[in-house]
């Protein structure tokens, strides 16, 4: 298996036409659902 292929061909769909789109419509859904100025994770206490 040529990983080197595979990359390429990955990278050049995301280059022109139909994948170009793709890409962006998947980049700004991730940075909608994922913001990068998240607040930290903190546990939440149970009453016992």
């Amino acid at each position: 298996m040529n990983l080197d292929a595979i990359i390429e061909s990955a990278v050049a769909f995301s280059s022109d036409g139909i994948g170009a789109i793709l890409l962006k419509v998947f980049t700004a859904l991730y940075d909608v659902f994922y913001p990068s100025n998240a607040e930290a994770a903190t546990p939440v206490e149970i009453p016992a």
